[in-house]
């Protein structure tokens, strides 16, 4: 009788060992479960966040590699006095032919775009923009972006400045054309 106690009490014991490995890998799978989804959320939210970056970053390089093509000489931008609601520059070829370039934020789509200013087509920059704002130097243009929901943003493009030639050409024109507005 007590060989038969003997026996029974290391079954009873072997039984507990083994319940309590499966009860111990159900919580290690539990564990690793919401561990991994934790992961997974934390990753979701980082590639949110940086994706905000990674549009402001990519319409900086597109537009830079743009304006600085294989085929350009130099680019400039066209300073504007007042208060701009856009900004124009320059980009004269190799071969010295100029272009004029207009960025500016287009409301109804909401989106900053760049268009030759002769009008045609336009490549889209950014979407889903607020607001712009456009400062216009010498040697540089500087766009103040602000998104919706993302936060403001600055881009700035280091350009060459305007050569004397073309600005006194430019501003003839300008002069011939204030002259002919008073004659009518």
């Amino acid at each position: 009788m007590i060989g038969m106690q003997n026996k029974n009490s290391q079954l009873k014991t072997k039984g507990f060992v083994l319940a309590e490995a499966i009860f111990s890998l159900f919580v290690t799978m539990l564990v690793l479960f919401i561990l991994q989804n934790l992961l997974l959320s934390v990753k979701k939210a980082n590639l949110s966040e940086n994706q905000h970056m990674n549009e402001v970053a990519y319409a900086y390089v597109q537009l830079d590699r743009y304006m600085h093509d294989e085929d350009t000489k130099m680019v400039y931008p066209l300073v504007n006095e007042r208060k701009a609601k856009s900004a124009t520059f320059v980009k004269v070829n190799k071969d010295k032919s100029e272009v004029e370039y207009k960025i500016e934020y287009y409301l109804s789509k909401r989106v900053l775009k760049v268009s030759k200013s002769n009008g045609g087509g336009y490549m889209p920059l950014i979407f889903n923009v607020q607001s712009a704002k456009f400062i216009t130097r010498k040697d540089k243009i500087i766009i103040r972006i602000n998104e919706y929901n993302k936060g403001e943003s600055d881009l700035v493009f280091q350009l060459d400045e305007e050569p004397d030639e073309d600005r006194n050409v430019r501003k003839n024109k300008k002069e011939d054309q204030g002259k002919r507005k008073r004659a009518i």
